[in-house]
């Protein structure tokens, strides 16, 4: 069986433990590792403009001023209404779309071809097993 012995060296002044040549290091970790070259896919491309400052996306942008609680309450009474105003028309889309007897009545002409086109295919399928 053979041993294997660890690499050895000098200490220095990065590296203060005596017999270790250098620190252990994962593959792809540590000063030696290579540069990341791949984009940065949230980088802006070179060349395009920046937002003026007082655009929310810049990085300049200046902070929403300070609101006291009043504000705050009367925003949140606010979007609690918008909210029950949705609530109220998605439901009422909802029941539009699943009522079965208005389908039919606004879908009438189209639910009479598909039942003819289907009436026309079982009955050619039939005549030909009976053959």
């Amino acid at each position: 069986m053979s041993e294997e012995k660890p690499e050895t060296g000098s200490s220095g002044p990065d590296n203060p433990v005596e017999g270790i040549e250098k620190p252990f290091r994962p593959d792809g970790v540590g000063p030696e590792a290579p540069l990341d070259r791949t984009p940065n896919r949230h980088a802006v491309p070179e060349g395009t403009p920046a937002p003026p400052a007082g655009t929310p996306g810049s990085p300049f942008a200046t902070p929403p001023p300070k609101r006291n609680s009043a504000q705050i309450r009367a925003d949140i009474d606010a979007q609690r209404a918008e909210l029950g105003k949705s609530v109220d028309q998605l439901r009422d889309r909802v029941t539009e779309l699943t009522d079965w007897k208005s389908q039919l009545r606004k879908h009438r002409k189209q639910i009479i071809v598909g039942a003819v086109a289907t009436g026309f295919v079982v009955g050619g399928l039939m005549a030909l097993r009976r053959r």
